[in-house]
């Protein structure tokens, strides 16, 4: 008679001087090297009972395909170790080309001049308002290297818009930068966002604007210490006035109610989600709307972080 596959043989139910607990434990085995053919794994079990690689190397859990590191976090945001700070009080900033280094300070900023620049600086604001705010006619303020520390009470790190953020460490906020036109944010971390009454916790929001650039940044709403996922990583509306080409591409996003949310009212062209990696840890899922009118969301790139699969959302 033939033996199928799935039948054991006939020496393994034929009685002999083997123990009922011994034919057990072969028909154990052979269930386990079947599945092995059927799933395409091979496993071996050593005489611990330790599971083992076709190799005989300790078989391992999955890891994400790109590590946290690769992306801004403590070792390489804020101001660089062993910088020297000088105390100070707050800022109102109205020379052009006026370029502010080394500072502790104890305050805001307001820029009111052209082409400023703040390097390797800490910024402790407790103002219900903003830590550094824009005014006027400005144009190219750039923040890099700089520390922003909302003391709990800021409402956003940066508002409203010409402004470079490069390298920036932004915590204790409610709100982390206020996106308008002429806004570019690269390899900086937004995290430990502080959660008050009503409030809609962002990493980052634009309301409106155009020629928005966010990439390469660490966003971290959730607070695992509370399991709250605050409200997005980026927050897009049209409150103010549409929304024009953004780009929003290479960052890590972990948390939100909708890790990218997308508001009803948002009237957008040429907004580009792409090649990002998210965590799994918001509300509701990762993106609101992502078939809205003007949003190109990159269905093959924007991956998971944990496996490196693409995310699947619908509109």
């Amino acid at each position: 008679m033939s033996s199928s596959p799935f039948r054991p043989s006939v020496a393994a139910i034929t009685p002999s001087r083997r123990s009922p607990r011994r034919r057990w434990h072969l028909v154990l085995l052979a269930i386990v090297a079947l599945a092995g053919v059927l799933f395409g794994t091979s496993l071996i079990f050593t005489g611990s009972g330790q599971r083992t690689s076709e190799r005989g190397a300790p078989a391992q859990q999955a890891v994400p395909p790109t590590p946290i590191t690769a992306w801004p976090g403590p070792d390489n945001t804020g101001v660089p170790p062993g910088t020297a700070l000088r105390r100070s009080g707050s800022l109102a900033l109205r020379i052009d080309g006026q370029v502010i280094t080394n500072l502790d300070i104890y305050g805001c900023v307001s820029v009111h001049a052209r082409n400023v620049t703040i390097r390797k600086s800490r910024i402790n604001c407790a103002s219900t308002a903003y830590s550094v705010r824009t005014y006027g006619s400005v144009v190219n303020l750039v923040l890099e290297d700089v520390e922003i520390n909302g003391l709990g009470r800021n409402a956003a790190a940066v508002c409203c818009g010409n402004y470079t953020l490069r390298r920036v460490d932004i915590h204790n906020v409610i709100d982390g930068p206020r996106m308008g036109s002429r806004s570019t944010i690269v390899d900086s971390w937004v995290h430990d966002l502080v959660r008050v009454d009503r409030s809609h916790n962002d990493t980052l929001q634009t309301t409106g604007g155009s020629d928005i650039t966010i990439r390469h940044n660490r966003l971290e709403p959730y607070n695992p210490s509370t399991e709250d996922p605050f409200n997005a990583c980026l927050m897009i509306g049209s409150t103010t006035t549409p929304v024009r080409n953004l780009l929003f591409a290479g960052n890590y996003c972990n948390g939100g109610n909708w890790s990218i949310g997308v508001r009803a009212d948002l009237v957008a062209s040429n907004i580009v989600i792409r090649e990002n990696a998210f965590g799994r840890n918001y509300r509701y899922g990762v993106i609101a709307r992502p078939d809205q009118a003007g949003i190109l969301w990159d269905r093959a790139t924007n991956v998971w972080f944990d496996n490196g699969e693409p995310v699947v959302v619908s509109g």
